[in-house]
């Protein structure tokens, strides 16, 4: 599936500018860390070619060589951001709740560490050719569920509390967020969507928010915060309300 050029990006992982300016070495390390075994392959590469008579082998396997370099980088870069994510969560577990936006709340200051542990591993996803590595390959190394036989390919999902069920389709540009700023509180609750759930395109899923089976959500629409869909019903709407039976 064709993924647009609006909808190149990574999964919304926001980092406060205080704790990134601080902590942007762990950033870093990250980044050099998943170099390394891209590193390694070109060296065994330009070994074994890089002599006589395999010049020609040399230079006709180098579109080869970018593939192959371009797949170790995603691969190293989720196994290491993964790495650093479950320290990160031995060091404080995620929790749900209301917090206080203040980076001496461990719940709000460790969210925004995790953030920063996903934010290379997501990037270098999101310029895959095949846009389901993202949503459906490397969000589940970070804990987001998703069912099978669903289409999720084009939006965004947060990378953390989401549990997606089978036969879920999701629109276009519809984004959900497991986060949420009112002023100085910070809001962190898991979004629940059961099986056979359709979401129409540009939609807002708010924090809290459980889908149950069946249901259906109109194009254009936003829940609220908590809000609970009923199954075999159809919601529309800013906020989403009832508009009739499926």
């Amino acid at each position: 599936m064709f993924q647009p050029a609006s909808l190149k990006g990574d999964s919304p992982t926001p980092i406060d500018e205080r704790i990134r300016n601080k902590y942007i070495f762990l950033y870093v390390i990250i980044i050099i860390l998943s170099l390394i075994p891209c590193s390694i392959f070109e060296y065994f590469y330009v070994l074994l070619f890089w002599k006589a008579k395999m010049y020609l082998f040399f230079f006709l396997l180098i579109p080869f060589n970018f593939v192959i370099v371009f797949y170790i980088l995603q691969v190293s870069a989720i196994l290491f951001s993964v790495l650093f994510l479950t320290i990160l969560r031995v060091l404080y577990p995620p929790k749900e709740g209301i917090f206080n936006r203040d980076i001496k709340d461990k719940n709000y200051f460790f969210w925004n560490l995790r953030n920063m542990t996903k934010k290379w591993a997501l990037f270098v996803t999101a310029s895959n050719p095949f846009p389901w590595l993202k949503n459906r390959f490397t969000l589940r190394f970070f804990g987001v569920k998703i069912g099978k036989n669903g289409i999720c390919d084009n939006c965004w999902i947060s990378s953390e509390f989401v549990s997606i069920g089978k036969n879920v389709i999701i629109g276009m540009n519809s984004t959900l967020l497991t986060f949420g700023i009112e002023q100085d509180k910070f809001i962190l609750k898991k979004i629940v969507i059961e099986n056979d759930v359709l979401i129409g395109a540009k939609c807002i899923i708010l924090p809290g928010t459980h889908i149950k089976k069946n249901a259906k959500l109109s194009a254009h629409s936003y829940t609220n915060f908590n809000e609970i869909l009923k199954e075999n019903l159809i919601y529309s709407g800013h906020p989403a309300k009832l508009k009739k039976y499926n």
